[in-house]
């Protein structure tokens, strides 16, 4: 892509983000309000530090302001505050070595030893590399002084100032869309999986081929169980110490029970990772067709009540709208209802799972299986799916509970 394309790709991806944002809420419309309020704030900023500080410290005013204001209040407190300790640590330094020791090239060698010493302090987290720097710059550019020291900090306290003020008044909404279509969204796929390769089942196969994409997918669900994740603590992150919280009941209760959520549907998703396998192993053998027959199309109906248990996770999460796999459910009970199944289509999937998986492990060990020695592969499929819907059923506050 040449450099004039890739000027015309983003101009029409930031149209498309002002779009979004001016149309309704969502992150392009926070976005964009960040971006605007750390202006304004700056702005401000700036302005108040050149008029009661002089024009040597007024940069540091805007510049704090900069790193004040983040995605979330929490953050914006804690860099905050993080970024006031730095520079004072290293503002207190220069003053006590400038005017004690003077301004010479070994003062300045202890100086930095001794501020990279306490810039080691994890409090400081990001920050605490500004000890050396500031107290290196107020050293140099403001000669030890301690005049100049008080001058930088109240700079520093402007900008801080100006920057919470626009991140406490113009809070970010406190809503949890985001994390509830994420969870949707991952109930989805690992239902979708389920009910995928319970299909091909039914319908003689997989083959190979099949299952390395199946193997893909639930390697692929592992990735998106984390990012899931990141969007709930995000969430989570956002509720603390945001003022609109208060205009919400005082919080988002149901965000910490997403997180088992995420964890029962990744350790489903590693369960159906592990029956791919299995498959796939399967898959490979002469004798497929016998093991079919056997065994693996009554599995079937074992992998899809746990893409139901699955899907109705995801549509017992409080805003779920018509998830995806409700309509195909719908769409596939438009054939009629399945034989093998033994189950209603809004019935305990759980439930009917287990006892599924009972009476398929007691017909294996009675049956005249016409694939002697295959036992050990039928055990280990059973075993990662009941682990598949026990992993499921402690997810908090399911609708089969």
């Amino acid at each position: 892509m040449g450099p004039v394309r890739a000027v015309v790709v983003r101009g029409a991806v930031l149209r498309d983000r002002v779009r979004e944002a001016v149309r309704g809420p969502g992150w392009q419309r926070e976005d964009l309000l960040l971006q605007l309020k750390t202006v304004a704030a700056a702005v401000i900023a700036w302005s108040l530090a050149s008029w009661l500080l002089s024009p040597r410290v007024t940069t540091f005013a805007p510049f704090t302001t900069l790193l004040a204001i983040q995605g979330t209040v929490h953050r914006s407190v804690q860099q905050s505050w993080r970024y006031l300790v730095a520079v004072t640590l290293g503002v207190l330094l220069a003053a006590a070595f400038g005017t004690t020791a003077g301004r010479h090239a070994w003062t300045l060698a202890v100086l930095l030893l001794v501020a990279l010493a306490l810039s080691r302090a994890q409090p400081l987290g990001a920050q605490r590399l500004q000890v050396p720097v500031t107290a290196l710059f107020a050293f140099s550019a403001g000669n030890g002084e301690w005049d100049y020291g008080v001058e930088l900090t109240a700079a520093v306290l402007i900008g801080m100032g100006c920057g919470l003020a626009a991140v406490l008044v113009l809070a970010p909404a406190v809503h949890h869309r985001d994390a509830d279509r994420s969870v949707v969204y991952l109930a989805e796929r690992v239902g979708d999986l389920a009910t995928g390769v319970a299909r091909s089942l039914r319908e003689g196969g997989p083959g190979q081929s099949e299952t390395r994409a199946w193997w893909d997918e639930a390697d692929a669900l592992q990735a998106s169980a984390r990012q899931v994740r990141a969007t709930v603590e995000l969430g989570e992150e956002n509720v603390r110490l945001n003022p609109r919280r208060l205009m919400n009941g005082g919080g988002l209760l149901r965000l910490p029970e997403h997180h088992g959520r995420v964890t029962a549907l990744e350790r489903a998703a590693h369960q159906l990772r592990s029956i791919v396998r299995g498959l796939d192993y399967a898959a490979g053998r002469e004798d497929h067709p016998a093991l079919a027959g056997d065994f693996l199309i009554p599995f079937a109906g074992l992998l899809e009540d746990i893409g139901r248990a699955a899907h109705q996770l995801g549509e017992g999460v409080p805003g779920a709208q018509d998830p995806g796999g409700r309509r195909q459910r719908e769409a596939d009970a438009e054939g009629g209802p399945d034989e093998d199944s033994g189950a209603e289509p809004d019935g305990d999937p759980v439930a009917d799972g287990r006892r599924r998986a009972a009476e398929l492990a007691e017909n294996s060990r009675r049956a005249d299986l016409r694939v002697p020695g295959e036992w050990p592969l039928y055990g280990a499929l059973l075993t990662d799916a009941r682990r598949a819907l026990d992993d499921l059923a402690r997810a908090p506050g399911p609708p089969w509970s």
